[in-house]
């Protein structure tokens, strides 16, 4: 049976959610104290970890679809329909764990990605602030005391 072969991909599946994530974390506290020198390291290794997660999901869905087969069950079968037809009860028990170790695990991801998405706006925010600022026409003075835009001033002033 498959099963043994479903249930490695699910673990290999839950190591890279942890490292998910950690990354994640690291990425929060590195918001969170502002040490943005970080943050490009942070957000390469949680793409890298989302497409490592998605070659995993594809294989767990070969897998699972064969466990299914086997089963007499359709392909795209969730893992709760296949733990609640398999009939060993030891593979049932390690399926559900998995389910509910999976279940917990993206939740966390979840929250700490919507936290982080929040930080990434705040830190933002100062950015487009004087960019804002910028285009609505915000002066400043040149040599001689007159006003200019802050879109048409130099870094040095020149005699005109």
């Amino acid at each position: 049976m498959s099963l043994h072969e479903l249930s490695a991909v699910l673990w290999r599946e839950r190591e890279l959610l942890d490292v998910l994530l950690y990354k994640l974390e690291v990425e929060r506290l590195l918001l969170a104290t502002d040490r943005r020198r970080w943050l490009g390291r942070a957000a390469h290794e949680i793409e890298f970890l989302t497409a490592r997660l998605k070659e995993v999901g594809l294989a767990r869905a070969v897998e699972s679809a064969e466990v299914a087969e086997e089963l007499q069950l359709p392909a795209e079968a969730t893992l709760q329909e296949l733990a609640d037809t398999v009939g060993d009860e030891v593979w049932r028990d390690i399926l559900l764990a998995h389910l509910a170790a999976l279940r917990e695990v993206t939740g966390e991801i979840s929250e700490l990605r919507d936290a982080n998405e929040q930080l990434l706006k705040q830190a933002a925010r100062p950015a487009g602030v004087a960019q804002h600022a910028a285009r609505r026409g915000t002066t400043t003075y040149d040599a001689r005391g007159l006003a200019r835009d802050v879109v048409e001033a130099t870094l040095v002033d020149e005699e005109t």
